[in-house]
């Protein structure tokens, strides 16, 4: 069966040759400047139920795109509607006898195509490093994705990371690269979390063997915080 770092290799190749085609050599990567270049039209239509969809138009690629108040969301719809467009670029790949990927349906590897685009391989691991992890830095260098997919995306690398979302002082997301199932909320993740919900800024802790790390993602209607939690020693 085709693992994932496989599948990972053959999308990043399918993202540089985009990139190295419409000619962006650093990011931040925009959607709608690749469909540009690529000769696609872009058309919103606040009418329609789905994020984005594809239609060829007198011999032409049209994407429809709903308008939404998050930019990051309709830039992940376009980048997602790109990968759909491009599957022949991966297809034989991921179709081939060699190289099979049952789980991974052509949805799924539309998604995947979305998120490493938006933060290409080629990039994004560099800069992690350069910025350690800070979300906040990280979004100024790759503004066209929202804070979840960046901390999501974290996840991609090697180090070991859990990812928690919280929205309105509730959990709605926890995401981890560890083997086995993702545990439990722990005390030192609570105290780090509700530090940065109550006082809307960036809070960093260091106990009972985790490093946790919080920001607030906070609006005037809406407050959102990623909590990013590591082991200090890992087996």
């Amino acid at each position: 069966m085709t693992s994932q770092s496989e599948i990972h290799s053959v999308i990043d190749s399918v993202v540089n040759e985009i990139l190295a085609e419409t000619q962006i050599e650093s990011p931040p990567v925009n959607a709608f400047q690749i469909a540009h270049k690529l000769g696609w039209e872009i058309v919103l239509n606040s009418g329609q139920s789905e994020r984005g969809r594809r239609k060829r138009i007198q011999g032409q690629t049209t994407i429809f795109l709903k308008p939404d108040e998050r930019p990051e969301r309709v830039q992940w719809a376009l980048a997602h509607e790109l990968g759909e467009s491009l599957s022949d670029r991966w297809a034989n790949w991921i179709d081939s006898p060699g190289f099979s990927a049952p789980s991974a349906s052509r949805e799924a590897i539309a998604n995947l195509f979305a998120n490493r685009l938006l933060l290409p391989e080629c990039w994004f691991r560099s800069e992690v490093a350069q910025t350690g992890n800070d979300l906040f830095a990280m979004k100024s260098i790759f503004p066209t994705a929202s804070y979840q997919l960046i901390g999501n995306r974290l996840l991609d690398l090697e180090e070991p990371l859990i990812v928690t979302v919280f929205d309105q002082g509730q959990m709605t997301s926890r995401l981890s690269n560890w083997p086995g199932s993702v545990p439990p909320l722990q005390p030192a993740e609570q105290r780090c979390w509700q530090n940065s919900h109550s006082h809307g800024e960036r809070c960093q802790h260091r106990a009972d063997q985790l490093e946790t790390s919080c920001w607030p993602v906070h609006e005037p209607q809406w407050k959102r915080e990623i909590l990013l939690t590591s082991p200090l020693e890992f087996e």
